[in-house]
């Protein structure tokens, strides 16, 4: 079986090629694979019952992946893989993951389509930056999430201890550090101490200071995770890949992470689904990944909340779920900010979608992931009951089709135009870091919408 050495000398010896005309490659044979496979969107389906469109499209990302490979930049060469090299990686694919450690460990498993087993979440702050002395306080937050089977803490702003963080620079090692430590005093704050890390560092780009700060004498448990992002689309480099020899021997996870872009070098949505699950196949053989994190977002709107977006990750959830055992945590990435009702009902629908799909949960990149202090976790709380409920109650995909449907005809005109929100220490007490009274009705107040559109609240 190909083995992740034999990947790296794909890099070395590969097709030499300009990265101008990999893309134009890309481009041409997402249209004709696209065409060849009848893809085509359906805004009345965002979450389709058509068990032979999830095969089609998962044949479709395979036959692309074919063709295409991916592209290492530092080499500028394409590696390529053939069929049998790809299906004996994915038989020898983990089908479930373990997180954390003693009362707070869990366990990920591949799931199926309308799968009645509880998907796995991760409460997640993604890459939100907040100052240093909020840091700690929101980390407890999100770690006190009741249904989290992990989760991952928010990015510092610019600076630490009055020295702008930059790859490569002695602060960049002391940030790192003081990252994964606060993460770990966060969860024993919360009251979860081996609650497992979904991303153990979020401050540190260098792989050396990421391998500097994942020490158990900083905090970091042995299945903890580091991950490493593919570059839009279907490209890698020597940083990310550098990483995994490390990772291969310390026992820490390894994370593929992939973000395909709409309305970029794959095109619209179907264009962009083949291409996200060739990604699946780019982080097998790269990152040699344990599991995958899918967040395509739409280049314009910077989220994957509309109904195009929406219907994009239902069926690349239902082609991973049908036609491998690949651990899948889908990302939701929602436009508005805390405290609005918009960004509560953004992560229901993306919790729904994604579930009966066949997918895990990451909750969430909040008011798209780019504004300082602009992170909370009521939604998110939201956001794990929702799934946890259309599992256990059975929910079919038309069932969550309909109910999709009726929540986002409520927010996908605001897209554009989204609320900012709130910032976290206007809605919670930093004191007890609890969410404040307003906020908190506001959260039984959807509860109660959702109830009232068919979710069954007495199954949490």
């Amino acid at each position: 079986m190909i083995n992740f050495w034999d990947v790296v000398k794909r890099c070395d010896r590969g097709e030499r090629m300009k990265e101008s005309d990999f893309d134009a490659l890309l481009w041409k044979k997402v249209s004709k694979i696209t065409d060849r496979y009848d893809i085509h969107f359906d805004k009345d389906n965002i979450i389709p019952s058509d068990d032979g469109l999830a095969d089609r499209v998962y044949k479709a990302a395979f036959e692309l992946f074919l063709e295409c490979g991916f592209y290492c930049l530092d080499t500028k060469r394409v590696a390529r893989f053939t069929k049998e090299e790809i299906e004996e990686r994915l038989s020898a694919a983990p089908h479930r993951y373990i997180w954390g450690e003693g009362k707070d460990q869990s366990i990920t498993v591949a799931r199926e389509v309308e799968d009645p087993r509880d998907p796995s979440f991760v409460a997640s702050g993604l890459g939100v930056p907040v100052p240093e002395d909020q840091f700690l306080k929101v980390c407890q937050a999100l770690a006190s999430v009741p249904l989290a089977d992990a989760f991952c803490g928010v990015s510092l702003l610019s600076n630490f201890r009055g020295i702008p963080i930059r790859a490569g620079h002695p602060i960049e090692v002391a940030a790192a550090i003081w990252d994964v430590s606060k993460r770990r005093e966060a969860a024993r704050l919360a009251g979860r101490s081996g609650l497992g890390l979904y991303a153990m560092i979020s401050c540190a780009e260098d792989t050396s200071a990421i391998i500097a700060a994942a020490n158990g004498k900083f905090g970091a448990l042995k299945r903890d995770v580091t991950q490493n992002g593919a570059i839009a689309e279907l490209k890698v480099d020597f940083a990310r890949m550098k990483k995994v020899p490390w990772q291969m021997e310390s026992g820490f996870g390894i994370a593929g992470l992939y973000g395909p872009l709409m309305g970029g070098y794959a095109g619209g949505p179907k264009g962009t689904l083949i291409t996200l699950i060739a990604h699946f196949f780019l982080g097998l053989l790269a990152f040699n990944a344990d599991y995958h994190i899918p967040f395509p977002i739409d280049i314009h709107q910077v989220c994957n909340t509309s109904r195009q977006m929406l219907w994009l990750v239902s069926v690349y959830c239902q082609a991973i779920a049908r036609n491998t055992h690949l651990l899948n945590q889908s990302v939701a990435m929602a436009s508005a900010g805390p405290a609005t009702d918009m960004l509560f009902y953004e992560l229901a629908a993306h919790a729904i979608t994604a579930t009966v799909s066949g997918g895990n949960l990451v909750s969430a990149g909040i008011a798209r992931d780019r504004h300082p202090e602009r992170v909370s976790t009521l939604e998110i709380q939201t956001a794990s009951e929702v799934g946890h409920i259309v599992a256990r109650m059975g929910m079919t995909r038309a069932d969550a089709n309909e109910m999709v449907k009726k929540i986002v005809s409520r927010y996908e005109e605001d897209i554009p135009e989204a609320p900012l929100g709130k910032k976290f220490s206007e809605i919670y007490d930093l004191k007890s870091v609890k969410p404040g009274g307003q906020y908190l009705e506001q959260y039984k107040r959807i509860r109660e919408e959702l109830s009232e559109l068919g979710l069954d609240y007495s199954k949490l």
